[in-house]
């Protein structure tokens, strides 16, 4: 699509076609449109039928790091929501939004402590999606942090249907030192199981495969969300 259609398509009284424009700016990174996204965007917030809309927004900003947007994007990461797919891309937008480049993980490191397991998963994603490279030292905080993050208090009793938010830092491993990685990879490997809808135990083999990928030093790029 041209700008001027997405543009145009932004406005539609059709959510699809706006959801379509949206995505379209992120995966092109069109930034001059971000004042354009942003206004549709305010203006989709107050109909909480089309979350799925407002998830596109919402990434699509981050994407093209549009600044003017991130006291926005911080009003949903303080409402900490537990399990929803707006606070979870607000969260991915917000470190993108942050950070000062790819090594700069600060942003993520203070909301793994705090963060409902949205805003966990969707830090954890962004480190993922977007190859970040940590300091050994925060290496190692994130992968303690995140040794167990999969029993998070808003994901227990309630797995079925909830990634793994670990799948993210296990794919990010594949570019770290394995010195630093191997214990967490494995770790995740030894227990990766999750609870079906009739409350058995599972073997979550996407994980397994993320884990295995990265102690090889390959990168799971087909379980990284697409833009």
């Amino acid at each position: 699509m041209t700008p001027e259609l997405i543009t145009e398509k932004l406005t539609s009284t059709k959510s699809a076609e706006r959801r379509k424009a949206a995505k379209a700016i992120g995966k092109s990174r069109i930034t001059g449109l971000g004042p354009d996204l942003h206004q549709a965007y305010l203006k989709e917030k107050k109909d909480q039928r089309t979350w799925e809309t407002q998830v596109e927004m919402i990434r699509s900003l981050g994407l093209i790091n549009y600044k003017n947007a991130l006291e926005d994007i911080q009003d949903i990461i303080k409402q900490n929501i537990p399990t929803d797919m707006i606070p979870m891309a607000a969260a991915t937008a917000y470190v993108r939004l942050k950070r000062e480049s790819i090594h700069d993980v600060k942003v993520i490191i203070d909301l793994l402590h705090d963060g409902s397991y949205s805003i966990v998963t969707g830090v954890l994603e962004a480190l993922a999606a977007d190859q970040m490279m940590p300091s050994a030292g925060e290496i190692q905080e994130i992968t303690k942090a995140c040794w167990d993050i999969h029993k998070h208090k808003d994901r227990v009793g309630v797995e079925y249907g909830l990634i793994d938010p670990r799948i993210f830092v296990a794919i990010a491993c594949a570019n770290w030192d394995k010195e630093l990685t191997h214990d967490f990879l494995h770790h995740c490997i030894d227990t990766a199981y999750d609870t079906n809808r009739f409350g058995k135990p599972v073997l979550n083999q996407d994980l397994v495969k993320v884990c295995e990928n990265s102690l090889k030093g390959k990168m799971s790029k087909a379980y990284i969300p697409q833009s």
